[in-house]
């Protein structure tokens, strides 16, 4: 509203002045309607009528009235092309207006076109330069690459050849460490071979010395003093026979401690072998003989009291 009437005030004021003017115009009409009023009309009067005044009286009023219509239709014909004028005027001034609006349009999207056209001329712009540095980026990634291809191949070939060093050191100090086994296996071998040709030949002598001894007189005597030690600690069963013979089992230390005892063959029960067992270890450690070749760690001998 504010604006229409800042476009508008002169249309406005043309015809706030025009109402006017037709304001005034009517109040000087009924004014002069007033200031000749009708003659006042008597109960009883006599006029005298002179025809020819009365003749100019109606056509001073006809004469009157004629201008007063002239001059409305004037006044009317005025305030009509008044108002076609102001109608042009503001026709026109609407086309004026129309058309400025129009051109600062055209001039706003002129404008906006060439915001856009410069603001795509940027983006591409920018989508160069981010092409050409990607380029160069993987460009440069491309000689990193290589680069470091050419060093490691450079690296792997000295390694390679450092291993090949090192195999070869590896290989010549296994080769000579091998020799040197084979060497000392070769000594070793020739030593144990003569340490077991000697120790075979001491053992074929101690058999043979103990075959002798088992034959001797002393070898009778030990094992009738192991005897003996066992039958003293031998508790007699009531099952036990008269004629009671078994075979004991024993394995002892170089001490003389048992380390167990079996009865194998016998003519007795269980209750007269499992006597004889306890009687072996109550015996413990069992006599030693007066020669040392004569002990041997696994002996058996015959369990039969009062022989």
């Amino acid at each position: 509203m504010v604006d229409f009437l800042r476009q508008h005030w002169k249309y406005i004021i043309g015809a706030l002045l025009l109402h006017a003017l037709f304001a005034g115009v009517f109040g000087l009409t009924m004014l002069n309607m007033q200031r000749s009023p009708p003659p006042v009309q008597l109960a009883i009067q006599a006029v005298i009528v002179d025809p020819s005044a009365l003749n100019q009286n109606s056509k001073q009023q006809q004469q009157r009235r004629d201008r007063e219509r002239a001059e409305q239709q004037q006044r009317e014909q005025q305030a009509q092309r008044e108002r076609e004028q102001a109608a042009e005027k503001q026709k026109r001034e609407q086309e004026q207006a129309a058309d400025q609006q129009r051109r600062e349009q055209e001039e706003v999207t002129r404008k906006q076109t060439e915001q856009r056209a410069e603001q795509e001329r940027q983006v591409e712009l920018k989508q160069r330069q981010e092409a050409d540095q990607r380029r160069q980026a993987e460009e440069r990634q491309l000689r990193e690459r290589q680069e470091a291809d050419k060093k490691r191949a450079a690296a792997d070939a000295e390694k390679k050849r450092q291993a090949e060093a090192e195999a070869k050191r590896v290989a010549d100090i296994e080769r000579r460490q091998k020799e040197e086994a084979e060497r000392r296996k070769a000594a070793d071998d020739k030593r144990l071979q003569e340490a077991r040709e000697s120790e075979l030949a001491q053992q074929l002598a101690e058999e043979e010395a103990g075959a002798a001894a088992r034959g001797s007189p002393e070898a009778a005597q030990y094992y009738a003093m192991i005897r003996q030690a066992v039958e003293r600690r031998w508790n007699r069963p009531l099952s036990a026979r008269p004629d009671l013979q078994c075979e004991v089992q024993v394995r002892q230390t170089p001490a003389g401690v048992v380390l167990s005892a079996k009865v194998g063959s016998c003519n007795g029960d269980a209750a007269v072998k499992q006597s004889i067992e306890t009687a072996v270890f109550s015996a413990s450690p069992l006599p030693l003989p007066s020669n040392p070749r004569l002990f041997e760690p696994a002996i058996t001998f015959i369990f039969k009291p009062g022989a």
